[in-house]
């Protein structure tokens, strides 16, 4: 990210006294493209000679170069050799401590950090970045309370500080769109320019994406962007970059007064018919003497924050307020070091009038620029300690820049995390929490069952949990995660539960219903006396005169067609023969039990003749029978009147036999 060069653009210490400089030719390229800035070009000389040299100067110069190019791992491993060595810089441990954050190598990093401490026991962001290490993983690990997304405008090169503007996404990009678009010799790459897209609130964007039209001055020579509008969007303010004594050009001579300045431009007078500014001019604090960057402006227009390497501030960039005055700003005044630490405090962004979101690298976080949060007390001038805004916005990676709407659920922000695109990235992020209230019930009782057990598997891993004594189980989901629960209790069939995990309807929480079923004991067939039907008129039928508690009975010659569960006419006179007998014993309660045949996968068959008991019963209870006389269950093949060990090998006599119907005496 630009935390190592524009717009951040804090220039490295240069370590260029070599005796060998005048006798290795490879190292004197390599001294000079470092020394103007021209990182992709110092790597392939720094590689070529460090091996050869072994130095700890050269090591840090071109984990530097590899560092700027975004090449991280490559960078870390240069440090590594660099700190090594006994006659390391003290300032390269830091630098190595903080992209094993970045590789989220956390406890190797405090290691290094607490080198560092050491010899510098005052620095406040050393501190901030041990406790990090520590605190890190169970940030990472913690459930985030929304999704991120990469949109599909990304490059291969670098977007980043997205703000919105009159219905459109406005960001910095070093896309090449113009052939005569100058190179940046830190990267190979483009100059920022500024572009926009059209966006909504839900991070749909169009296309296409275009330049910012503007007055002379805008989307020229060199860098230009990030920038910020007023809330009427009349105004832009931008940072933009600019050479002293043709600092980037090659053939340049690096001395005090070659430099690299950034400097704050506001753009006024939008013309709404030609949809462009009119006038430019710099900010009244711009100085050669240091950077001055990355404005933003309250919605109210009475409060300016921007980011300055000016002297005498906490360290590195701090961030300073403006008070609109007349037509003016005051003088800038340090936030001071409840916000600014010895690291780097850059991309600062208004929310409302009073919630100031900013990138550091110097809090508490997980590594590389972090966004924070804090509140300022307008009456007492004083801002509240800054809050880490979490995953997954926040990474291990720098991320900065939001834009956030009004409603606090939706933003854009940008990012250099690994991504399928490389570079930097604008994302856009959605708040969701999604919550799950789990009831499990024996199928057969409706009661609910005891701690069961739940094996949970999740893109984001597996895990096992347990129910409450009340048959419940709540958890946070992962948002936009598939999950798979397979619930299951001692003595019962264990069942699977698929799960996408979104709200639905507004609501945060998933609501389920499992029930499982306990397996029967084996039927002893000698032992159950059929319902004798001698004739298919009800009245001329008496059946069984007596019952006996707990017994099965078969309901004799009744049988469903194969794979279906509605009642044909055949049936319904045979049910008539079982309403005689309930309307004559009127306390006895019962269980309607339906089976299958073989064909078929387990779960077919179950629901199939769960749907088969449950018609018998609708039947009954639209026949004048009490719904609280009567229970049913599916059982499928689990209990065939005819084995089938091979599905195949039964005849259909044989298959129609075990799609029977059956009831229980439950209460006589």
């Amino acid at each position: 990210m630009k935390i190592n060069h524009y717009p951040v653009l804090f220039l490295l210490v240069f370590y260029c006294s070599y005796a060998q400089a005048k006798e290795n030719k490879d190292l004197v390229k390599a001294n000079f493209y470092y020394t103007h800035c021209v990182y992709y070009k110092a790597i392939p000389y720094f590689e070529k000679i460090a091996g050869q040299l072994n130095d700890p100067v050269i090591y840090t110069e071109l984990g530097d170069c590899y560092s700027v190019t975004n090449d991280f791992q490559k960078a870390t491993d240069a440090y590594a050799k660099a700190v090594s060595m006994p006659a390391c810089n003290k300032a390269v441990v830091l630098r190595y401590a903080q992209l094993l954050m970045q590789l989220m190598q956390y406890e190797e990093a405090a290691k290094w950090l607490k080198v560092y401490q050491s010899n510098y026991p005052n620095d406040k962001r050393v501190a901030n970045l041990i406790t990090g290490c520590s605190n890190a993983k169970k940030i990472v690990d913690a459930i985030p309370e929304g999704i991120t997304t990469l949109l599909p405008f990304n490059t291969n090169g670098s977007e980043f500080a997205p703000t919105m503007w009159k219905g459109k996404l406005v960001f910095a990009c070093d896309t090449d769109m113009d052939v005569k678009k100058k190179t940046d010799y830190w990267t190979g790459r483009s100059y920022y320019n500024m572009f926009s897209i059209p966006c909504d609130d839900k991070g749909q964007c169009g296309d296409g994406f275009d330049k910012i039209n503007g007055a002379k001055g805008v989307n020229i020579k060199y860098h230009d962007g990030p920038c910020t509008f007023s809330a009427d969007g009349k105004q832009m303010y931008f940072t933009r970059s600019r050479s002293v004594n043709n600092f980037f050009g090659n053939k340049s001579v690096s001395n005090k007064d070659s430099t690299v300045v950034l400097e704050i431009m506001i753009v006024t007078d939008f013309d709404t018919a030609d949809k462009k500014f009119k006038t430019i001019t710099p900010f009244q604090y711009n100085d050669e003497a240091y950077a001055v960057q990355h404005p933003a402006v309250s919605p109210n227009g009475k409060v300016f924050v921007f980011s300055s390497t000016m002297p005498k501030g906490v360290g590195g960039s701090d961030l300073y307020m403006c008070k609109k005055t007349g037509t003016t700003w005051s003088k800038p005044q340090n936030l001071g070091n409840v916000i600014n630490t010895e690291g780097e405090e850059v991309f600062p962004y208004w929310a409302d009038n009073n919630t100031l979101f900013f990138s550091s690298d110097g809090h508490e976080g997980l590594g590389g620029l972090d966004i924070y949060k804090s509140q300022w007390d307008e009456k007492n001038n004083t801002f509240s300690v800054p809050e880490n805004i979490g995953t997954p916005i926040n990474s291990s990676y720098d991320d900065i820049s939001l834009a956030l709407y009004a409603d606090g659920r939706n933003t854009y922000f940008s990012s250099n995390r690994p991504a399928a695109k490389g570079g930097d990235n604008v994302y856009f992020y959605k708040k969701e929490k999604v919550f799950l209230q789990l009831t499990v019930l024996d199928s057969l009782t409706g009661q609910p069952l005891w701690e069961v057990q739940i094996a949970i598997d999740g893109t984001k891993g597996k895990t096992d949990a347990k129910g409450d004594n009340n048959g419940q189980f709540f958890t946070q989901l992962y948002p936009e995660i598939q999950y798979k629960f397979v619930i299951s209790k001692e003595d019962y069939y264990p069942k699977q539960l698929d799960v996408f995990a979104t709200g639905n309807n507004g609501s945060d929480t998933i609501y389920k219903t499992i029930k499982l079923l306990k397996p029967l004991p084996p039927r002893q067939h000698d032992t159950i006396p059929p319902v004798v039907i001698r004739h298919p008129n009800v009245m001329d039928t008496p059946g069984i005169r007596e019952f006996e508690l707990g017994q099965l009975y078969e309901v004799g010659h009744f049988y469903y067609e194969l794979d279906k569960y509605d009642l044909k006419e055949k049936h319904k006179v045979i049910l008539d023969t079982l309403l005689t007998q309930l309307n004559r014993h009127t306390t006895m309660r019962i269980q309607i039990r339906a089976h299958t045949d073989c064909r078929g996968s387990y779960e077919h068959n179950r629901v199939l003749s769960n749907n088969r008991a449950m018609s018998v019963v609708n039947y009954l209870v639209e026949h004048g029978i009490k719904k609280d006389r009567l229970e049913y269950i599916g059982l499928g093949n689990t209990m065939p009147t005819v084995p089938c060990p091979d599905c195949n090998s039964c005849t259909e006599e044989q298959h129609t036999l075990n799609r029977l119907l059956e009831f229980k005496v439950l209460h006589l």
